[in-house]
């Protein structure tokens, strides 16, 4: 049922769209560390299988796979640091108006977290040494504390740190 669904042809034109679109808004996020989650399991970040989900690369919502995307991941990859970093794109407005929304919100910094969907291959306790990586979403809570937004860039408002005393004002000819 969920392979119908993820082959449907509405979905791949969503996908479609997604990889043409060059402004519908980028992210880069962290979605998966060897930290324990809040299911009390670590995951293994040298045991993931990206291959079927750089076949299909759909970014979800929450999860929800009877939905459409919201965006598509053009690079997945694991850091010298043990994260799992995926970089992509959201989906544009004509082809699904609700990753437009996700995106403002991502933008606003008020979703910046991400949840895996994967299979556990092997596990040795808690741990999950082996895992197939179906996709990820991005959440509201995620099991992975961790598993949260790269910023780029601060966007400091100088008058706004000022006015709210972070930065103080040098007057003219003073040291700074």
């Amino acid at each position: 049922k969920v392979i119908k669904t993820i082959e449907s042809k509405e979905i791949q034109d969503v996908i479609a769209k997604t990889k043409a679109a060059t402004d519908s808004g980028t992210f880069e996020v962290i979605i998966s560390t060897a930290d324990e989650d809040r299911q009390g399991e670590i995951i293994d970040q040298k045991g993931w299988d990206f291959t079927n989900s750089k076949n299909n690369p759909v970014v979800l919502w929450g999860h929800n796979y009877f939905d459409l995307p919201i965006g598509v991941t053009d690079e997945i990859y694991t850091n010298d640091k043990g994260q799992t970093i995926a970089k992509g794109r959201f989906a544009p407005e004509e082809a699904n108006p609700f990753a437009q929304q996700v995106r403002r919100l991502y933008d606003a910094k008020i979703i910046k977290t991400t949840s895996v969907g994967f299979i556990a291959r092997e596990m040795q306790g808690n741990v999950i040494t082996k895992a197939e990586l179906l996709e990820f979403s991005f959440v509201p809570v995620p099991a992975n504390p961790m598993a949260i937004s790269i910023a780029k860039e601060l966007n400091l408002n100088t008058e706004e740190l000022i006015t709210k005393g972070i930065f103080i004002k040098s007057s003219e000819g003073s040291d700074p």
